[in-house]
Formats: C-alpha cells, sequence, structure tokens
C-alpha cells in the first residue's frame, strides 16, 4: 500500500515505525489512534461507533444483557444440581456421571495403544 503512492498517513506511519524496530502490531494500532485524534480522518469515522459515546439506552441494554445472561447460568446450575441429587438419591444412578467437573474427571478414556505410544513421545 505504501507503494501505490497515494498518501496513506496511517499506513505510511505504520511503515516508518516498523522500519525504526517497532512491532508491526503496535504501530499499526499507534498510528490508528493518532488519526483517530484528527477530526476530520475516515479512520475516525469508521472507529467512532464503535469506540465512541453510548446513549441511556445503549448502556441499559447491555446491563440486561448481562443480568439475562446471568439469570440464565443460575437457571442452568439449578437444573443441574436437581439432577445431580436425583442421580445420587437413587441407587441405581450410582455409576452415571453427574454434571461436575469432579465427576468428569472420573470417566476414562480407553485410547488405543498406537495412540498411547505417540502420546508417551510427546511427553
Amino acid at each position: 500500500m505504501v507503494a501505490t503512492g497515494e498518501p496513506k498517513p496511517v499506513v505510511g506511519s505504520a511503515y516508518c515505525d516498523v522500519l525504526e524496530g517497532e512491532d508491526p502490531e503496535a504501530a499499526l494500532v499507534a498510528a490508528i489512534k493518532a488519526a483517530i485524534a484528527q477530526p476530520d480522518n475516515v479512520w475516525r469515522r469508521l472507529l467512532e461507533p464503535v469506540t465512541g459515546v453510548r446513549t441511556q439506552n445503549e448502556y441499559l441494554a447491555q446491563v440486561r444483557c448481562t443480568l439475562d445472561a446471568r439469570a440464565q447460568i443460575q437457571d442452568w446450575r439449578k437444573r443441574a444440581k436437581f439432577w445431580k441429587r436425583a442421580a445420587q438419591d437413587d441407587g441405581r444412578h450410582a455409576d452415571t456421571v453427574t454434571p461436575s467437573v469432579s465427576a468428569i474427571s472420573q470417566v476414562v478414556d480407553a485410547l488405543p495403544r498406537e495412540r498411547m505410544e505417540r502420546v508417551g513421545e510427546m511427553l
């Protein structure tokens, strides 16, 4: 893009910084941040909807979304707890893996001998 001859201040600035030894990604981010500070820059028009000020309605919508997600998590935890107790209370389900991290570690996967050898080589 720099070689095309068109003035690209962001790319040109990042390119110069990379030639001076700066990390390419850091140089590009710094150049974009500098461009956003200029009122008529295309980068500002592009990124302002993402980085700009939020309205009260947008903020409240995000809060509602977060609270709904937390409520769903709590609901699923209650369901898992119910079924775990149901599985443990009834003796015929004693060998059933219940929904918990510790119970999952009790599940043993039988690996083929060839795969076990490869795993052993990697360790």
